[in-house]
């Protein structure tokens, strides 16, 4: 799969295809950079084998290791294998922030699988299905945790690039991070609505204060009482119905990311 890089990839990957038989070396090329997720579903479309294992072209995913992401899913006929890694080789800054990154999305996103990485093995069945999701943004292990929870890890080997720099910089990982955050998690949503009933309800308990104070013993500044209550409501009211809106929205989003409503695992007719 050729997503249109900088470099010779297609060259290379032409001359693969004459070297070994188009039987065994299938090529596509994109008609631009669709990003790294969108081109690995489009390969998804094209594999003729039971299952599929996608890693990094840079080397730091070692081919030696995909016997053990074989070896766990025969062990426990997992539907998904990821590579785990003892320890990562990027720079020590790299390490630190794509691992606390990693923990706000496993926080955020309670189903993803707290071991996801790139280096994965998966049912050819099961990635097909991610085929029919169109979604604003495409987060593939996000996909996959709307398809199946029969996921496991095993560890592998992380090594240093052996040629070439990483597209990946820390900004372009925090972006990715806030898609997948805002795309895929409903937790903002649950933040802003749980705190806009908080709010409400500490505003109407203010104001009921103020005006049983001026009812009562009548010893605030003339029109303090009118203003606090004015924006005591008003406040709360505009934050409560932008909670419930933001629901509203985030029903949609689940609507218009064509989640699939079910998935067959194994169907027998006995």
């Amino acid at each position: 799969m050729n997503d249109c890089g900088p470099d010779q990839s297609w060259q290379v990957m032409q001359a693969l295809q004459q070297e070994l038989g188009a039987d065994l070396v299938k090529i596509v090329r994109l008609a631009r950079n669709f990003g790294q997720h969108n081109a690995l579903i489009c390969g998804f479309a094209h594999v003729r084998g039971q299952f599929i294992v996608t890693m990094d072209e840079d080397l730091q995913h070692s081919p030696a290791d995909i016997g053990r992401l074989i070896a766990a899913q025969a062990a426990g006929n997992f539907d998904v294998v990821y590579g785990k890694y003892e320890m990562l080789q990027h720079s020590g800054f790299r390490n630190v922030t794509s691992t606390l990154l990693k923990k706000l999305l496993s926080a955020s996103i309670p189903d993803l699988h707290a071991d996801y990485t790139a280096f994965r093995l998966i049912r050819t069945s099961i990635a097909r299905h991610c085929l029919q999701m169109r979604n604003s943004y495409t987060f593939l292990d996000g996909y996959l945790t709307w398809i199946t929870s029969n996921v496991t890890s095993v560890f592998v080997t992380h090594s240093e690039r052996a040629a070439g720099q990483s597209s990946y910089t820390v900004r372009k990982l925090i972006e990715h991070s806030i898609n997948i955050f805002v795309t895929f998690s409903d937790l903002p949503v649950r933040i802003f609505s749980a705190t806009a009933v908080g709010i409400f309800f500490l505003t109407t308990c203010y104001a009921l204060y103020v005006l049983v104070r001026k009812l009562l013993f009548n010893d605030l500044s003339a029109g303090f009482p009118t203003l606090a209550i004015l924006l005591g409501f008003g406040v709360g009211i505009i934050l409560l119905g932008l909670g419930i809106l933001g629901e509203y929205i985030h029903r949609i989003n689940l609507k218009t990311t064509r989640r699939p409503i079910f998935v067959e695992a194994e169907t027998s007719n006995e």
